[in-house]
């Protein structure tokens, strides 16, 4: 059903990557699967800094149709991350793609990482679940797993896989290794991390893609370094052992319970 991939992107490079996109993406339908994602900002590479806004690109530009049609030749939904303009500064966006082609959903990234990317970017302003093949999937970029209140979110929406398209450099290895695990376990859902590798500039990603079931069993990781395709069936991404799935999401009291007394 479900594949994510982990490799360099060319860096500034939309027509390569999109070759990659093409090429990732028939493998990925001759090995079962419905539906692929590519790590964030994959159409460009991330580490641009302010040249970014120069690649930027509507939600109807000439990429986006490229790689859509990718989708319709191949039979294949593709999820992948690209720079999309905007009023001031350009969102860091991720586009779902049907199998047919036709946008589905997009999502902009809610949680900017750092001085850096919130002097370039634009943060999205909503979270994003769609029923899509089967199943209730919402989307995170990167930074935005590791705050639980948006997994948490996501999941008391109704979604049970939770696709994050990323990019995640050294020495943050725990994000994929430690909170991405937490964040299935917590809320009961899957995750799916898809991270770039390689050097871009002065920032050398971590690898460590993963997809990790809703009872927080790895079923697949990759390496720090290697170029890799995973792909998973229904059956292995759903199945969940009812002694180990988490009861947080059930048990939580409303937020308003949770105040603070501070005493001397």
């Amino acid at each position: 059903m479900l594949a994510i991939y982990q490799g360099a992107a060319a860096f500034g490079d939309k027509a390569a990557n999109i070759a990659t996109m093409r090429a990732r993406a028939a493998e990925a339908k001759a090995r079962g699967a419905e539906l692929v994602v590519f790590p964030e900002l994959f159409l460009t590479g991330y580490n641009h800094k302010q040249a970014i806004r120069a690649l930027a690109e509507a939600r109807d530009g000439a990429s986006v149709k490229a790689v859509a049609e990718i989708a319709r030749e191949i039979g294949i939904a593709i999820v992948f991350g690209f720079a999309e303009i905007g009023p001031d500064r350009p969102f860091n966006t991720i586009v779902l793609l049907d199998r047919d082609g036709t946008p589905r959903a997009f999502y902009r990234k809610f949680q900017l990482f750092g001085a850096d990317e919130q002097a370039v970017f634009a943060p999205g302003d909503e979270l994003v679940a769609i029923d899509f093949l089967g199943t209730r999937i919402g989307f995170a970029i990167c930074y935005d797993i590791e705050f639980p209140e948006l997994a948490r979110a996501l999941a008391q929406a109704g979604a049970k896989l939770i696709l994050v398209p990323t990019a995640n450099m050294l020495p943050l290895n725990d994000v994929p290794t430690v909170l991405v695990r937490a964040r299935a376990l917590e809320n009961g859902v899957a995750v799916a991390y898809a991270n770039l590798v390689g050097t871009e500039d002065d920032l050398t990603y971590c690898g460590l893609s993963c997809i990790i079931a809703a009872d927080g069993r790895e079923i697949a990781r990759a390496d720090v370094t290697e170029t890799a395709l995973f792909v998973v069936s229904r059956e292995e991404l759903f199945a969940a052992d009812p002694a180990i799935l988490s009861t947080q999401l059930r048990d939580a009291r409303d937020r308003d319970a949770f105040r603070v007394t501070l005493t001397a």
